[in-house]
């Protein structure tokens, strides 16, 4: 298998991320409420997206000069990278959500049915109790406006049979 094969797979890979995401993103119901988007890693992926679009010009430049397979190679990648910077990017600015068909931590959605319990921690602040692979058990938490309280505790204790 020649370089640019092997970067055509991470080019699939990459669509295939981005798609599904996308995907995900269209089929989980409308937004009852967004709890929280993290700036900081939407930053950071939109600097990274921009520095891999100017590798990409700068290596579709040199391709074009010397066109050399190595270059094919590089541009592949970078093509790759320019996929995960919006994959994440996407991933970083959805950041927590309440859903119609579950919830959205960070990016990972859990369907209501994989959701086994929740409690308030503290008055603004819920943790959810969710079923991973393999049978395995996780928590996180949002915090909560005050104002937004009583919707919440009503969607959750609606979409829940505990």
């Amino acid at each position: 298998m020649n370089k640019f094969s092997g970067s055509a797979i991470f080019i699939i890979i990459g669509t295939s991320l981005l798609l599904k995401d996308l995907y995900t993103s269209y089929n989980h119901g409308r937004n009852i409420m967004k709890v929280k988007k993290s700036r900081g890693s939407v930053i950071f992926w939109l600097v990274s997206l921009i520095l891999f679009c100017l590798l990409l010009g700068g290596g579709i430049r040199l391709y074009s000069h010397y066109e050399k397979d190595n270059i094919i190679t590089n541009i592949s990648m970078t093509i790759f990278w320019i996929e995960f910077s919006i994959f994440n990017m996407i991933k970083s600015f959805r950041g927590s959500q309440i859903r119609e068909n579950g919830i959205y931590n960070y990016g990972y959605f859990y369907k209501w049915s994989k959701i086994q319990s929740y409690s308030w921690v503290l008055p603004n602040t819920i943790e959810f109790k969710v079923n991973k692979f393999f049978k395995t058990n996780s928590t996180f938490e949002f915090t909560i406006n005050e104002e937004f309280k009583l919707k919440v505790d009503e969607v959750i204790q609606e979409k829940l049979t505990l």
